[in-house]
C-alpha cells in the first residue's frame, strides 16, 4: 500500500499542507481568544506543533518506505552531481557497459543452451530414461540411445509416468513447390505431443493412433516457424500432401508457435510418426527390432513420483526384461563375462526439463568457462570504476567536509557515494544491454549452420533484462563499496584540512590496482592457453590433404530403390573422376571430421585371439580403391585396395582390410599386422576371416582431437547407394564445385547435394568451439589488460600529484632525476608483484575449469604462465613510466614557491 503512495505523493503533499495550515490557524485563533497577541499566538502554536518541517518528515515516513524515499532523493542528487563531470561519466559507464554487456551476452547463451526449460506443460516433471551398462545391440545416432520396443514397454508403466515418448533426429528430402531440399525432421512416437503437453496451432498433432503398424500412418506435423516462413502461414496446407523422400504424406497440423522441439541445437521443420520411419530413413527396417538402438526416451513423472522413485520402480521390470530378452529368437551368442555385464545393466532416470540436446553437451562447459571469464572482466570493470570514484572522492573532500560539518553522518555520506556508483552502473547496464545482442550474434555466428536451425536468438527477453538489472546493481554496489567505506572513516577535522586523508585513499587505490593486475593476468593466461590450443590443432591438422572438396549424395532420399541408387552413385562417381577439374576422386561410406563414425568391436587372430576393448570401439569405414592416395595418407606397410578387392563373391563380405598404425600399436604391440585376420564382432562365434593387407598412417576420423584405432574395408560392388565423395581438384576449388554441381544436375536435376565444401572448411567447422573460446577469451583478455593499465596509470598519476612537494625537495637537495623516477616506479613494481602473487593461485584454480577444453598444453603450463607474466609486467611498467617520467621534470623552485 505504501508503495502506491509514490504514485500519488503530489496530491498527498497538497493535502498535508492544507491540513497543517488548518490546524495551525485554528490553534492560533484559540490562543488569540485567550488574550494573546497574534504574533505570540503564532509563535506558541508553532512550538506546540513542534515545527512544520519536522511534522512533514514524520508524516512522509508514515506514507512512504523511508529508505526508498531517501534512495530516490539520493538518485536525484547524484544525477545533478554527475552531470557536471561528463568525462567521468563516460569513463565509468563505458567500463561497466563492457563488463555488463559481455556478462549478459554469455549469460543469455548459458540460459538458452543450459538452463532454460522447454516451453511445455510443467517441464520440471520431464525425465530422461537411459540404459546404463552392457548392451547387446547395434545403434546409430548420438547419445542415450534406446530401442523403440523398450519405449513401448515403458509406456505401460502408468503407475510411474503420465506419459513416455521417444524421438530421433534425422534429415529427410522434402519436396515442396520450390523442389526437393534436405530438411531437418524428428521421428517421434504417437505419445510425443501428448506427453509434452503441446497443443496444435492448427489442425491436430500426432497422437497414439499414429503408432499404427509400420507404414500405415503417413501423417506429418509442421513446425510453426517453418509453416510461417516457408509456406507463408497458409492455413489451407492442412490436409495437403507433401513428399518425404518422394513418399506422399499428409500434413495434419501445425505445432504450437512456442514449441521448437526438445533439442535447442537442432530444431526440426516437421515431425513424422515412428511408424513411418522406413520412409524417413531409407533402408531402415528395424523399428520393432530390440537389437537396434536409435531413439532417446523421455517420460513425464506423475506428480507424486520423484526421479529416484521412478528409477527404483523400473528396476524389477527391467531385470525381468533382460532375462526374457536373452531367450528371444535372434539373441546373439555372447561370452559368460558379457552375459554377466548385460544382466547387471540398469535403467537410469534423470531430470530433463531442458529436453535432450547434443549442442548442450558440446557447449555447456565452454559457455560456463566464458561466463566465468566475463565475471572476471566485470569484476575488473568494477575495480576500475571504484578507483575512479576514489579519485573523484579526493577532488570532493572539501564538499564532503562541509557536509560533515553541517551534521551529515559518515554513513549518510557513504550511502550517497554508493548511490552515485549504482546510478552509474545502471547507466552502464543500459549500455551493456545494447551491447549484448552484438556479442550474442557474434557467438551464434561461430556455430555451424547445416540443415537444422538452432533455437538460439540474440533478442533481449525478460529473463535477460532481469539478469542485466541484477548485474548492474551488483556492479554498482561493488564499485561504490570502497569509496563508501573510505568516506565512512573520514573525520570532520581531517576532511577540512588542505591535504586531507590522501595517504589512506592512495593505499586503497593501490590495492585496487593490484587486484586488477591479478584478474588481468588470469584472463590473459586463459586467452593464451586457448590460443595455443587452437593454433596447435590447426598446425596438427587432420593428417591428410585439406585442399580436397567433399560432398554427399543419397539418392534413396529421393525415392530411388537401393539398386537404382547404387547405379546413380556409380554414374556420378565415374563422371566426377573423369572431369577435367578432377585429379583424383574417392568415396567413403561415412564422412570424416563430422563428429560421427561407424564403430564396433573387432576380433583379431594373430599369434593369439584378441578382442578389442568394448569401451574403446574401433572406428570403421568402407572406401573405394584410391581412398588413401586421394587423401594423401601414407601406406606404411603392405598395399592399398585395388579393383579386385571390391569384387563381391556371392554373398560374402569383404576379404581384406587396412588398419592404421595406432591399431597396430595398441592391439598387436608393434608386431606386423600383415596377414593377421580380423572380423567385426566380439562374440564367441566370431570367425576372423578378413586379411589385413596394409597399414596406413593414423589420421583424424571423428575430429582433430582424437587419435583412434581405425580399420577400413573395400566398398564392394555394387557401390553403396550413398556416401561421402572426396575430390582432389585440378585448378581452383570454385571451378571444381561448379563442375560437380553440373555433373549431379545432369544425372538428376532434383537430387540434393549435401555438405559441398572443402576439407579446409570442414576442419574449420570442427574447431568452432575452440575458435569461440580463443576469440572471445582473447578479446576479454585484451579489454582486461586495457582496464588494468588505465587504472595503473591513473594511480601513478595521482601518486605523482600527491608527492610533487616531496619530489621537488629531494631534487632541490641534489637527488637525480632517475631517483625521482624510481621513487614513483617502485610503487608500480610493488603493485605488479602483488598482483602476480595473487594471480598465480587463481590461475591454478581457473585452470581446473579449463582442463577439458585444452589440447597439447596443460592449464598450469610453466612456459605460458611465465611468458604471459613477463609480458604483462613489462607492458605495465612501460605504462607506469609515463607518469614516472613526469615526476622527474618537477621544478624544485616552483614547488618551493608554491609552498
Amino acid at each position: 500500500m505504501r508503495l502506491m503512495n509514490w504514485v500519488r505523493r503530489d496530491r498527498l503533499e497538497n493535502d498535508l499542507d492544507r491540513e497543517l495550515q488548518y490546524h495551525l490557524e485554528r490553534r492560533v485563533g484559540d490562543l488569540i481568544a485567550t488574550g494573546l497577541s497574534e504574533g505570540e499566538a503564532k509563535r506558541r502554536a508553532a512550538m506546540e506543533i513542534g515545527g512544520l518541517a519536522q511534522v512533514r518528515e514524520e508524516v512522509r515516513d508514515a506514507w512512504l518506505i523511508r529508505w526508498l524515499r531517501d534512495f530516490a532523493f539520493d538518485l536525484r542528487f547524484s544525477a545533478r552531481s554527475l552531470r557536471r563531470t561528463p568525462s567521468f561519466i563516460a569513463a565509468t559507464v563505458v567500463s561497466l557497459a563492457i563488463g555488463i554487456g559481455a556478462t549478459t551476452a554469455i549469460y543469455s547463451l548459458v540460459d538458452q543452451v543450459v538452463l532454460h526449460a522447454l516451453p511445455v506443460r510443467d517441464p520440471g516433471r520431464l525425465v530422461l530414461i537411459d540404459w546404463k551398462g552392457e548392451t547387446v545391440a547395434s545403434g546409430f545416432g548420438s547419445l542415450n540411445l534406446m530401442t523403440y520396443p523398450i519405449c513401448r514397454d515403458l509406456q505401460q508403466h502408468d503407475q510411474l509416468f503420465d506419459g513416455v515418448l521417444c524421438r530421433a533426429a534425422t534429415t529427410i528430402t522434402l519436396s515442396l513447390d520450390s523442389g526437393p531440399e534436405p530438411t531437418a525432421a524428428e521421428i517421434v512416437s504417437g505419445t510425443y505431443f501428448r506427453t509434452l503437453g503441446v497443443e496444435p496451432a492448427l489442425g491436430r498433432v500426432l497422437g497414439p493412433d499414429d503408432d499404427r503398424p509400420p507404414a500405415e500412418s503417413p501423417a506429418v506435423v509442421l513446425a510453426y516457424d517453418f509453416w510461417r516462413t516457408r509456406l507463408g502461414a497458409d492455413k489451407s496446407v492442412v490436409g495437403r500432401t507433401v513428399r518425404i523422400n518422394q513418399y506422399p504424406m499428409t500434413i495434419v497440423g501445425i505445432a504450437d508457435p512456442a514449441f521448437r522441439g526438445i533439442d535447442v541445437g537442432e530444431v526440426p521443420a516437421l515431425w513424422i510418426p515412428a511408424s513411418m520411419s522406413a520412409r524417413a530413413i531409407p533402408g531402415f527396417t528395424s523399428l520393432l527390432d530390440r537389437r537396434t538402438r536409435w531413439m532417446q526416451v523421455l517420460g513425464r513423472l506423475k506428480p507424486e513420483v520423484t526421479p529416484v522413485q521412478a528409477q527404483a520402480g523400473l528396476q524389477p521390470w527391467f531385470k525381468a526384461m533382460l532375462d526374457e530378452d536373452m531367450g528371444r529368437p535372434g539373441f546373439p551368442r555372447i561370452t559368460p563375462q558379457r552375459r554377466q555385464r548385460y544382466l547387471a545393466s540398469r535403467l537410469e532416470v534423470t531430470p530433463a526439463p531442458q529436453g535432450h540436446s547434443g549442442l548442450r553437451r558440446r557447449l555447456a562447459q565452454p559457455l560456463w568457462v566464458l561466463f566465468a571469464a566475463t565475471g572476471v572482466l566485470l569484476g575488473l570493470g568494477c575495480l576500475n570504476v571504484a578507483g575512479l570514484f576514489l579519485a573523484r572522492g579526493s577532488a570532493r573532500e572539501r564538499e564532503i567536509g562541509t557536509r560533515l560539518a553541517l551534521g551529515a553522518s559518515p554513513g549518510r555520506i557513504g550511502r550517497q557515494l554508493l548511490t552515485d556508483s549504482v546510478l552509474v552502473a545502471l547507466a552502464g547496464g543500459l549500455g551493456g544491454v545494447a551491447l549484448a545482442p552484438v556479442v550474442m550474434r557474434t557467438l551464434i555466428a561461430f556455430l555451424p549452420h547445416d540443415t537444422a536451425a538452432t533455437a538460439l536468438h540474440a533478442n533481449a527477453d525478460a529473463r535477460l533484462l532481469a539478469f542485466a538489472f541484477a548485474a548492474s546493481v551488483a556492479a554498482g554496489v561493488l564499485s561504490g563499496l570502497a569509496p563508501a567505506l573510505q568516506a565512512g572513516r573520514r573525520s570532520l577535522v581531517s576532511s577540512l584540512r588542505e591535504r586531507s586523508g590522501s595517504a589512506g585513499g592512495v593505499r586503497l587505490r593501490k590495492v585496487i590496482v593490484a587486484a586488477q593486475m591479478a584478474l588481468s593476468l588470469v584472463l590473459v593466461v586463459g586467452a593464451v592457453l586457448f590460443a595455443r590450443t587452437l593454433t596447435g590443432l590447426l598446425a596438427r591438422g587432420p593428417g591428410f590433404d585439406t585442399s580436397l572438396i567433399s560432398f554427399g549424395v543419397d539418392p534413396r532420399r529421393s525415392g530411388y530403390p537401393p539398386s537404382d541408387a547404387s547405379r546413380l552413385v556409380q554414374r556420378i562417381y565415374d563422371q566426377v573422376r573423369d572431369a577435367p577439374t578432377t585429379s583424383a576422386a574417392t568415396i567413403a561410406r561415412y564422412p570424416l571430421l563430422t563428429g560421427g563414425s561407424w564403430n564396433n568391436q573387432l576380433t583379431i587372430q594373430a599369434d593369439r585371439r584378441i578382442t578389442t576393448e568394448r569401451d574403446r570401439e574401433v572406428n570403421l569405414n568402407a572406401v573405394t580403391p584410391g581412398f588413401f592416395s586421394t587423401l594423401g595418407a601414407r601406406i606404411v606397410a603392405g598395399r592399398d585396395f585395388d579393383e579386385r578387392d571390391a569384387r563381391r563373391e556371392a554373398a560374402a563380405g569383404p576379404r581384406v582390410a587396412i588398419v592404421n598404425d595406432a591399431f597396430v600399436a595398441r592391439y598387436l604391440g608393434g608386431r606386423t599386422a600383415l596377414g593377421a585376420l580380423i572380423c567385426i564382432g566380439s562374440g564367441p562365434d566370431a570367425q576372423p576371416n578378413i586379411e589385413v593387407v596394409g597399414v596406413v598412417s593414423t589420421f583424424s576420423y571423428r575430429g582433430l582431437r582424437e587419435e583412434s584405432e581405425q580399420a577400413f574395408f573395400p566398398m564392394l560392388d555394387p557401390i553403396d547407394p550413398g556416401g561421402a565423395f572426396y575430390v582432389k581438384v585440378r585448378g581452383t576449388p570454385e571451378q571444381a564445385v561448379q563442375s560437380i554441381r553440373s555433373i549431379v544436375r545432369a544425372v538428376d536435376p532434383a537430387l540434393p547435394i549435401t555438405y559441398l565444401r572443402t576439407v579446409d572448411e570442414q576442419v574449420s567447422r570442427s574447431l568452432n568451439t575452440e575458435r569461440i573460446l580463443a576469440t572471445l577469451s582473447g578479446a576479454f583478455g585484451a579489454l582486461a589488460l586495457l582496464l588494468s593499465l588505465v587504472g595503473l596509470i591513473g594511480v601513478m598519476s595521482f601518486v605523482v600529484s600527491q608527492r610533487t612537494r616531496e619530489i621537488g625537495i629531494r631534487i632541490a637537495l641534489g637527488a637525480r632525476s632517475s631517483s625521482a623516477v624510481w621513487l614513483v616506479l617502485r610503487d608500480a613494481v610493488t603493485m605488479i608483484a602483488a598482483g602476480t602473487a595473487i594471480a598465480l593461485p587463481c590461475v591454478w584454480a581457473f585452470g581446473r575449469l579449463l582442463r577439458s577444453q585444452l589440447f597439447g598444453v596443460t592449464p598450469t603450463d610453466p612456459a605460458t604462465i611465465a611468458a604471459t607474466t613477463l609480458v604483462l609486467a613489462l607492458v605495465s611498467l612501460a605504462a607506469a613510466l609515463v607518469p614516472a617520467c613526469g615526476a622527474s621534470t618537477v621544478n624544485p623552485a616552483d614547488t618551493l614557491r608554491a609552498e
